[in-house]
């Protein structure tokens, strides 16, 4: 694969991940929050049977797992409640989050545009969620995918450290063991909702697990052997903006256009937090470098 058609192939995947925020909503409309976690993780976790067990991913898999699964519990709940578009500025908001908790959980320094870029997404953030109508405009979707940002958030700095311990496949099949096992303590008790659910929710169930998580996983592994992880981040940028896009189509979404200033504020304080000058990041220790270059690599495909 050449560096051009691996960017071109980052960028399809990023497309692909804009899409599932409309699928996920509308599927909601004909399955439990629950079940549609189970479903899809088992059909993620089926994917990687055949990868080499490694026992050293054991301990870090299983943080990682209940890590994922808190990300998308709230992500799911939020998107019950609250648009697509929303949705996927606000989930955008784990690139701004990531340097943030690194300084707060691993004691990390961080360089002043981190914290300019966290305060432009807050003001982003605020026009997105509060819009015209004030404090009144605040949905409790939009609450929910905010704990997703900071699960995804956390999810990225652990990976950066323990992404070095284990083989990369066996981390990224065993996590998704837990996050089905805990899907489906959760979905138990409405287990029997399954026998209910026409047959179209589970064709677009199998394509957020298998096309948007599993073939996409390995899609992004190739294509990030080319492309550098700081080029890589920026191409991933532009998810928020594709979802909303598909969601408009798709859904006929539309966001009002102080919504549209607000989620343009994201994507400018995403660009602020990923863009590299001078080869330094938005941490300002070399040895963050990997919590860093986790946005990119190998952690974007386990949040779809």
């Amino acid at each position: 694969m050449t560096p051009a058609v691996g960017v071109l192939t980052l960028v399809a995947i990023t497309l692909v991940w804009g899409t599932t925020f409309a699928v996920v909503k509308e599927a909601l409309a004909t399955i439990p929050v629950p079940l549609l976690l189970a479903v899809r993780f088992s059909l993620a976790a089926a994917c990687f049977v055949g990868v080499r067990f490694d026992r050293r991913a054991l301990v870090p898999a299983a943080w990682l797992g209940l890590l994922a699964f808190v990300g998308f519990g709230t992500q799911t709940i939020g998107l019950s409640l609250t648009s697509a578009s929303n949705a996927a500025f606000i989930t955008g908001l784990a690139v701004v989050l990531t340097p943030m908790v690194a300084a707060v959980a691993w004691r990390r320094q961080v360089a002043l545009r981190a914290y300019l870029a966290a305060a432009v997404a807050l003001l982003g953030l605020a026009l997105l969620t509060f819009g015209e109508g004030g404090l009144a405009g605040l949905n409790a979707g939009d609450v929910w995918v905010l704990g997703t940002a900071l699960s995804y958030a956390l999810y990225v700095v652990y990976l950066g450290e323990v992404a070095g311990r284990a083989s990369v496949f066996a981390l990224a099949g065993l996590q998704h063991l837990p996050m089905a096992l805990l899907a489906w303590a959760w979905a138990w008790p409405v287990r029997g909702a399954l026998a209910d659910v026409p047959l179209a929710t589970f064709g677009a169930i199998a394509y957020l697990a298998l096309v948007a998580t599993a073939l996409v996983a390995v899609l992004q592994t190739l294509a990030q052997r080319v492309v550098a992880a700081p080029l890589a981040a920026l191409v991933f940028v532009l998810e928020p903006v594709f979802a909303a896009g598909f969601a408009a189509w798709w859904l006929g979404e539309r966001l009002p256009p102080v919504g549209w200033w607000g989620g343009g504020l994201v994507v400018v304080a995403m660009l602020v937090s990923e863009l590299r000058l001078g080869g330094r990041g938005p941490f300002s220790r070399s040895r963050a470098r990997a919590a860093v270059d986790a946005t990119s690599p190998g952690s974007r495909a386990r949040t779809r």
